[in-house]
């Protein structure tokens, strides 16, 4: 019985391959009558020119630049109010004020901390006499609501005058943890 069935398959199989190829040569003589798009031409490009680099006088554009005339290279000529140069900075001296934000004080009244929080999102801990700011500000004042310290701002003229400046506290809070 399988023997049957399996010729059978066979059969029916093979009158499958015929050599008939006429539907295919049309098909593809039809295919090759019809006019197809022309191709476009590569395009033609300009002639790379080479540029030498001829500035060699001029620092790299590969290379760091080299300290030049800074806020922290002061005249020790004039006979004038001039911040501490040698000073180590801190590293909240690296931020602007408007990038420092008091979130906080800790201890007693006589001897406070203040919690500074940076653009970056880092808090530091100071207290009075430490230095913050771009322009030598030193801590002179800290209370529950503010840090006051005093600033040495360049005048244009060579010399430096003092400036007092304030942090104040800044508390965000949720409206949902206010209503509840």
């Amino acid at each position: 019985m399988n023997k049957i069935l399996l010729s059978f398959i066979v059969l029916v199989g093979l009158q499958g391959c015929t050599t008939d190829m006429s539907e295919v040569e049309q098909f593809v003589e039809a295919a090759k009558a019809k006019k197809g798009r022309p191709i476009e031409p590569i395009p033609q490009y300009k002639e790379f020119k080479h540029y030498a680099y001829n500035a060699s006088y001029v620092r790299s554009p590969f290379e760091a630049p080299q300290q030049e005339l800074t806020l922290d290279i002061v005249s020790e000529s004039r006979d004038c109010l001039q911040p501490d140069v040698t000073r180590r900075k801190t590293m909240l001296e690296a931020f602007g004020l408007d990038n420092l934000v008091m979130r906080g004080s800790l201890g007693q009244s006589n001897n406070l901390w203040a919690l500074i929080e940076t653009g970056t999102g880092e808090i530091f801990r100071v207290r009075k006499g430490h230095y913050l700011g771009l322009f030598h500000g030193q801590i002179t004042n800290i209370s529950d609501q503010q840090v006051d310290m005093i600033e040495v701002v360049p005048d244009g003229a060579g010399c430096w005058i003092e400036r007092n400046n304030s942090i104040a506290l800044v508390a965000d809070y949720d409206e949902e943890s206010i209503s509840q």
